[in-house]
């Protein structure tokens, strides 16, 4: 819920987001939808005292902590203390409030027929590099970085399912920048192992 788009996709009038550094939570690759068909593998998240990861946070009522937990159905919602909470905004402390997240119920790790999918992936990053446009203070804190950084369980096989992958601008306009950040973070081999649809995986 990064990406603001995605959030307005599930409540229109989705208030302005913020980002964060949390405590005690583990993020990664290893969660499903369960389906008769072939789907991706999306990222999952755990409470985890030795962890941190990164996020935003957003103001919701309980009408639209309905749509978004109908939304995450298969996720449960957990809770975070405060205290946990780092605001990469600038400010010291959180706003006052009630923090959660939609963790998981089980890992199933990325496989042949659950891969990482490309368009996942730039709904995640494109949200990140909307964060550090907004907020200096997350660009000063390697705010997109640290998504690739601090979650876990990056793996192929990885599909490149954007439209049009030859000219993947068109359709995603900071594509050009997303494969520089996973070049840089997680290795050419893992870029040049990313394969594209009907390619074989």
């Amino acid at each position: 819920m990064i990406q603001r788009k995605s959030r307005e996709e599930t409540w229109p009038k989705a208030g302005r987001a913020f980002p964060v550094s949390v405590k005690g939570v583990t993020r990664g690759w290893y969660d499903r939808v369960d389906t008769v068909s072939w789907g991706p593998t999306y990222l999952g998240a755990f409470p985890d005292r030795g962890s941190t990861c990164n996020g935003v946070i957003f103001q919701v009522s309980h009408g639209e902590l309905k749509a978004f937990a109908e939304r995450e159905q298969g996720y449960k919602l957990t809770r975070i203390p405060a205290g946990d909470i780092t605001m990469l905004d600038g400010r010291s402390a959180p706003p006052p409030g009630i923090f959660w997240y939609f963790g998981s119920t089980s890992r199933r790790y990325v496989s042949r027929e659950f891969p990482i999918v490309q368009s996942y992936v730039d709904v995640c990053v494109s949200g990140c590099l909307e964060v550090e446009d907004e907020f200096p203070a997350s660009r000063a804190a390697k705010f997109t970085q640290n998504f690739f950084t601090s979650t876990t369980d990056w793996k192929t096989p990885w599909i490149n399912d954007r439209i049009y992958p030859w000219r993947p601008f068109v359709h995603v306009p900071q594509a050009n920048k997303i494969d520089t950040l996973i070049r840089d973070e997680l290795g050419d081999e893992m870029f040049r192992s990313i394969s594209l649809p009907g390619a074989g995986i």
